[in-house]
């Protein structure tokens, strides 16, 4: 093994200590649970949101997980994206669902009034 490989290696087995990992998530774990429940909660906040645009559009229930994980994926890239990224990732998934058979113009809905977001300009 070259002697890069080698450091590297050694440098994970520091970092993977199971005594230095407990260490490490005993003083983050209130922040976390913190976290951890803000997060759920704007979630839920989302989630109901997406369900009052499929009542509002007459959506059979038997849907609803299609429709609430395109929302969850769209929740998930407004906290890694910002901008003209975040549009262009959400168009992607609106096709992505589009083509799994959902309606666009309900996805359009749940991008536009739960998410506030408009299509990326061409």
């Amino acid at each position: 093994m070259n002697s890069n490989a080698l450091k590297r290696v050694q440098k994970w087995q520091v970092k993977t200590e199971p005594e230095r990992v407990c260490e490490r998530l005993r003083a983050l774990r209130a922040e976390m649970v913190k976290n951890t429940g803000l997060m759920q909660e704007l979630l839920v906040e989302i989630e109901t949101r997406v369900r009052q645009v499929l009542n509002e559009a007459g959506v059979v229930t038997i849907l609803y997980p299609f429709y609430l994980n395109f929302g969850r994926e769209v929740f998930a890239r407004r906290l890694r994206f910002a901008g003209q990224s975040l549009l262009i990732e959400v168009d992607v998934l609106l096709e992505k669902w589009v083509r799994r058979s959902l309606d666009r113009q309900v996805l359009e809905r749940i991008r536009d009034e739960v998410f506030t977001l408009t299509e990326p300009a061409e």
